[in-house]
């Protein structure tokens, strides 16, 4: 019982973080915002490519799916290079 409380309260407090960072980073100025976000995806493209690259060679064996995920982070990396990763503010 007790570990199930602690896990509890580690995710309420998670989310709670995760909430005060999102209503910080409303009233931050649109170019930071979409600095933020370059740098997000910069990031997200290079966690799913080291994903993909070590379930690659730690398996040692042709998978399809590792070699998508590693495909996938890298198209994300270079969208984003080129610029076409970008949310327009419909307003």
């Amino acid at each position: 019982m007790e570990k199930g409380v602690l896990i509890f309260m580690s995710v309420l407090a998670v989310v709670a973080l995760i909430n005060f960072g999102v209503i910080r980073l409303m009233k931050v100025a649109e170019e930071k915002k979409a600095n933020y976000r370059k740098v997000f995806w910069y990031f997200y493209g290079v966690l799913i490519s080291i994903s993909g690259f070590v379930n690659l060679h730690e398996k040692n064996e042709f998978n399809l799916i590792f070699i998508l995920e590693l495909v996938v982070g890298i198209t994300i990396i270079v969208l984003n290079f080129f610029g076409k990763i970008e949310t327009k503010n419909p307003t």
